[in-house]
């Protein structure tokens, strides 16, 4: 069924993690991601999502974009400075992570970022559950986030927590609006290829001729025919 025959389900659709994953990633390839990139940002932006934060909605209304301007980090003082250059603020949880994970102990602040409280996301990092975290949206477009080690009990709490929104999310899964769902699966077709001759054959079809179409079908009886012709030659 083409893309133009579909309809969307009716109020929320109960979306795969597996399927959310897809699009993500998807999308990330549409809007120009660097394909090294693409797996920690569809990580980050996927924990998002199953925090309960409203993500896939929030890219429904405001398409997923990367501008060319790189993203700043100032860690000269006391506290780490980041200009997200006007980034989706859940596509910055990669190098926020990793700062946690260096310093343990350690205040950023975050500007010049789209949606800020979707930071709130790191309590979903699963790295991170040895740390306390918390994120505080200041104004407009700018967070204060701040970690410091977490003891045990409160790390097992964390743990817990993000170990149950997780199974809640795949044996559930993650309710999104039929008109949301429906809009970001055929933006993220974008990221396809075009079927050619070239896809085809990449797909399993040796028999196509230069303009793709197929001469010979590729199915099991002519597969075993060629093997029995290779054995008697």
């Amino acid at each position: 069924m083409s893309d133009s025959k579909l309809t969307p389900p009716p109020g929320n659709a109960a979306m795969s993690v597996r399927e959310c994953r897809l699009i993500l990633e998807r999308l990330l390839v549409a809007s120009g991601a660097l394909p090294g990139e693409v797996p920690a940002a569809r990580d980050a932006l996927l924990a998002a999502e199953v925090h309960g934060l409203g993500l896939l909605q929030m890219i429904h209304t405001h398409p997923l974009s990367l501008p060319s301007e790189s993203v700043r980090f100032d860690e000269t003082g006391p506290t780490v400075v980041v200009d997200g250059a006007g980034r989706l603020s859940a596509l910055l949880i990669p190098a926020l992570r990793d700062i946690v994970l260096e310093r343990r102990t350690v205040e950023m602040r975050i500007g010049n970022v789209t949606a800020p409280e979707l930071l709130q996301a790191l309590n979903s990092v699963p790295e991170l559950d040895s740390s306390r975290i918390s994120v505080t949206v200041t104004a407009g477009s700018e967070a204060i986030v701040r970690s410091s080690p977490a003891d045990v009990s409160e790390t097992a709490a964390r743990l817990a927590a993000r170990s149950q929104r997780v199974t809640d999310a795949h044996l559930n899964g993650l309710p999104v609006p039929g008109v949301v769902w429906l809009e970001l699966y055929q933006r993220s077709n974008a990221a396809l290829l075009g079927e050619s001759a070239e896809t085809r054959s990449h797909a399993g079809y040796k028999d196509v001729d230069e303009t793709g179409r197929i001469v010979k079908q590729m199915d099991d009886d002519v597969d075993v025919e060629f093997a029995l012709q290779q054995l008697a030659g």
